[in-house]
């Protein structure tokens, strides 16, 4: 047999034929033509457009690195704190787990700042779990023990630093002296503020908050009696016209002084509770409410009148009782307009993280903040961010400050405490603000599920 070379084709790698085969000759013949028939049908059809059907590639598989969630937070958190405004200013943060007591972050968590409004945090629990949720102020009209019910020699008007006593509760207390048939007074109507000391301006506070003058028998709609700038009489005067314009003669005038002993009480006016009124003072963070509130909690602490000092002692020893050794601070009033008010983020998450551990007290507590893009001095903040209808904190403003401190909701419905502190800027506190805000965003939409990193985007890992 002769053995000829090999042909190549493009599907047969090596075909020998002998060639004096005439058969063997048809069979070369028949695949060479059948060769250039598909390949002629390739090109067509390549030409009208219809596609080739081949073997797909294999994309390789990109390899997948593991993020952890906390250290994924963290780099977020310290990304934002790299904004230039920080090039001069401080800050103090510290993140709790409420449940766990877990430091979630910190960043000079011991650094003393002016906590501006956040101070009412404190004065707030204080109260609350001083007094309780159910307490509240009195405003009282005495007569003298031997007084007649009919025509009255003198009468006692006293109050006790309600905050939120209206012109129309001076009224009602009228209508009661109607009801049991008062028709005289003959005497003074004498208004007594003892309940509380007669220092109108809290320490440290700058001259612009000075008119806030409070008393313990105020209405804040009622400007102070000129000449003497005091509120009582003012109230005193109130009560004069209501009285004669519902037809009862006073034959005498308004004087200060203090209710007898032996007064026995002929009308009384109570506040809404205690609840109500944190609610009112947090949400838009009111310090007239505040200081008065601060001045009560030191009367009934530490014994009347109430003072900016009894008030500072009853938040400490608080403080002392729930925490043992509290971190460094002071506190001098309680709304937070004094500077010399010091405190750091360590100390807002310890109270905050008791006060929500604390089934007695934390309903009303946490009622009381402003919602992040609902109401209070939140209304307008962290809107259509994760941190909105779900962060609940206390912000707080003064020149060169900005804060904001309390609770949010995680992505897992984990329950975090915070307080973050900027303070030393010059200018507007809008960036200062809208740091907190991001940060703010980033702890509600915090989870602790497991993450991945591909082509670094984090993904979660289902």
């Amino acid at each position: 047999m002769i053995v000829h070379p090999t042909y190549r084709t493009p599907q047969v790698k090596y075909i020998m034929f002998p060639f004096h085969n005439p058969r063997n000759c048809v069979i070369i013949i028949t695949i060479m033509k059948n060769y250039a028939i598909l390949l002629i049908c390739v090109m067509l059809f390549s030409g009208c457009g219809i596609s080739v059907l081949k073997p797909k590639p294999v994309e390789p598989q990109l390899p997948t690195t593991p993020v952890d969630p906390l250290e994924k937070l963290h780099a977020d958190i310290d990304t934002v704190l790299q904004e230039t405004l920080f090039t001069t200013t401080s800050i103090g943060i510290k993140v709790v787990a409420v449940r766990t007591g877990e430091v979630i972050y910190e960043k000079n968590p011991r650094k003393l700042h002016h906590p501006a409004s956040t101070t009412k945090l404190f004065t707030a629990a204080t109260a609350l779990a001083k007094l309780g949720s159910d307490y509240q102020f009195e405003t009282t009209l005495y007569v003298d023990a031997d007084a007649d019910t009919q025509v009255i020699e003198d009468i006692y008007l006293k109050g006790s630093a309600d905050p939120v006593l209206q012109p129309q509760d001076i009224a009602k207390l009228v209508d009661m002296l109607l009801e049991v048939g008062v028709e005289s007074i003959q005497g003074d109507i004498v208004v007594d503020a003892t309940y509380l000391d007669t220092v109108r301006e809290g320490p440290g506070w700058m001259w612009d908050d000075k008119p806030l003058r409070i008393s313990a028998l105020s209405i804040r709609q009622i400007e102070p009696e000129p000449g003497t700038r005091s509120r009582a009489l003012a109230c005193g005067y109130l009560l004069k016209n209501e009285l004669i314009e519902k037809g009862i003669e006073v034959t005498g005038g308004v004087v200060p002084g203090t209710v007898p002993l032996d007064a026995r009480t002929i009308a009384k006016h109570l506040s809404p509770p205690l609840a109500n009124i944190i609610k009112l003072m947090n949400k838009p963070s009111d310090n007239w409410i505040a200081e008065l509130l601060f001045k009560t909690v030191g009367a009934e602490v530490m014994g009347e009148p109430g003072t900016w000092e009894k008030g500072r002692d009853a938040v400490n020893e608080f403080l002392a009782e729930i925490m043992g050794e509290p971190p460094v601070h002071r506190f001098v009033d309680g709304s937070g307009l004094s500077r010399y008010n010091l405190l750091n983020a360590e100390l807002l998450t310890k109270l905050l993280v008791y006060m929500y551990q604390n089934f007695e007290l934390m309903p009303e507590y946490v009622a009381s903040l402003p919602i992040a893009g609902v109401d209070g001095t939140l209304s307008e903040r962290m809107q259509n961010g994760d941190a909105e209808k779900a962060l609940r904190a206390k912000t707080g403003t003064l020149s060169g400050v900005s804060a904001l401190a309390g609770y949010t909701v995680t992505a897992d419905d984990e329950v975090f405490a915070f307080g973050i502190l900027i303070s030393h800027y010059v200018g507007s506190a809008i960036p200062a603000r809208d740091i907190q805000d991001q940060i703010g965003n980033y702890l509600t939409g915090f989870s602790r599920r497991p993450v991945s990193n591909v082509n670094s985007e984090a993904v979660p890992m289902k």
